[in-house]
């Protein structure tokens, strides 16, 4: 069959490891710099040398040492990356496809250019950089962009193996030939082989592509609908807090005259004891905010006072009068995620002094700030510029932060946290439709 069958083996193995590096590069990393580079190394000569063996063993070992190979890669891409094992197993199935193709399309157009130009090993390097470096390049762009876009696919089992499915089947039809002659599927001259292998190996990366994007499509799907249920679920807590703050309300009413009475009363020692009891009740009320926005002192009055009840200490200096140009709802997704986050994190503390939480909310060159800040002693990991959720269930967790840099974005501004010398600190900007009031602070 000629020269164009034998891919040489260090051309498989180069396009099988920066297959791999590509994801590498671009996903979440377990290790720093220098371990992940280090690993590399070792895996690059781990499948030269199975890939040497690959050529010099017979046709009946060669499936058994092929399964090796792609074990090495799925070790390489599971080590190196921070990712689940399903996720893992996706772009594994990708990048040995595309390192099938692009190693059956490389060999196949040098062979034939090569028949009418002088073979020299200066040839087959340009051709190895034009072919490898052009295809990676661009492939691995735009995987960088999807990336971007959502860290982890969160595939399920079923869906890995699907995809693993179509990498393993692409590559046994397109290597069929060189097992076996005698088949349907099997081509008899040497062109026609590397055709079929060459087609089927672009079918199948087609088909893995399209998986990821309808998966990736459905992941941001999720999303949505998790922030919109955050949202809801905020304008909810709202609704009752406002049923809260009337029956508040009321009883500050009831209270006046229940101190007009108590003014009356002639015993000093009885009159004391109503008045500590009166005092004891206005606690368990809490404090009734007015910043200038109904919707925020709702939102704040219900909180400080869940905050009163559990020992939590929350100060608040806000203009409210500011946020009159946003949305009922979205008002509500900022303060009551930002809010709930920090009571979580404070309620965990066993010393009640550190049970404390700071808001803000002002109008600064032009812009809306809200800062909401808590105390924290707890570690947080940060993971490509976002703090990962502590709670136990993580499917349905760590969205609060995203619905409140939905609602920023949605006006035009951002979100940034920090954890600094014990506390937390969020604090979202958005751009003022208009500002009377705009101080230096």
């Amino acid at each position: 069959m000629g020269v164009i069958q034998d891919i040489p083996k260090f051309y498989t193995a180069l396009a099988e490891w920066l297959a791999c590096v590509g994801f590498v590069l671009i996903l979440p990393k377990r290790y720093g710099k220098g371990e992940t580079a280090g690993l590399m190394a070792a895996f690059f000569v781990l499948l030269c040398v199975i890939q040497f063996i690959i050529g010099v063993v017979p046709v009946a070992i060669w499936i058994p040492c092929m399964a090796v190979a792609l074990a090495v890669m799925y070790g390489m891409l599971l080590l190196c990356c921070r990712i689940p094992p399903a996720d893992a197993g996706f772009y594994w199935a990708i990048a040995f496809i595309f390192a099938e193709f692009i190693a059956s399309l490389d060999w196949q157009l040098y062979s034939f250019f090569s028949q009418s130009v002088a073979d020299s090993y200066l040839f087959q390097a340009l051709f190895l950089l034009l072919f490898y470096g052009g295809p990676f390049l661009i492939f691995f762009r735009m995987e960088y962009r999807q990336s971007e876009k959502l860290q982890t696919l969160q595939v399920t089992k079923r869906e890995m193996i699907s995809a693993a499915t179509v990498a393993i089947g692409a590559f046994l039809i397109s290597n069929i030939s060189y097992v076996s002659s005698e088949t349907p599927f099997s081509g008899r001259m040497s062109m026609e082989i590397f055709y079929i292998r060459t087609l089927v190996d672009l079918a199948g990366l087609i088909m893995l592509i399209g998986l990821q994007d309808r998966w990736q499509e459905l992941q941001a799907r999720k999303e949505v609908d998790a922030i919109n249920g955050l949202l809801q679920r905020q304008y909810e807590q709202y609704r009752l807090s406002r049923e809260n703050m009337e029956v508040i309300n009321r009883k500050y009413h009831d209270l006046k005259h229940q101190i007009g009475v108590i003014r009356m009363e002639p015993d000093a020692a009885r009159r004391e004891e109503y008045l500590a009891q009166l005092e004891s009740g206005m606690q368990s009320l809490g404090t009734v905010h007015q910043t200038g926005n109904s919707v925020l002192d709702t939102i704040l009055s219900g909180k400080q006072l869940y905050c009163s009840q559990h020992g939590i200490t929350m100060t608040v200096v806000a203009d409210g009068a500011q946020l009159d140009f946003m949305g009922v709802m979205d008002i509500c997704s900022i303060f009551g995620n930002a809010l709930d986050n920090a009571i979580e994190s404070v309620e965990k503390l066993a010393d009640p002094e550190k049970r404390l939480i700071r808001v803000a909310v002002f109008c600064q060159n032009d812009f809306l700030m809200i800062r909401v800040e808590n105390y924290c002693e707890s570690h947080l990991e940060l993971v490509e510029g976002e703090y990962q959720t502590t709670k136990g269930d993580k499917d349905y967790h760590g969205y609060g932060i995203k619905s409140i840099r939905y609602v920023s974005e949605k006006y035009g501004g951002s979100v940034s946290v920090r954890v600094e010398d014990g506390w937390f600190h969020l604090r979202v900007l958005i751009p003022l439709p208009q500002c009377e009031k705009c101080v230096d602070r």
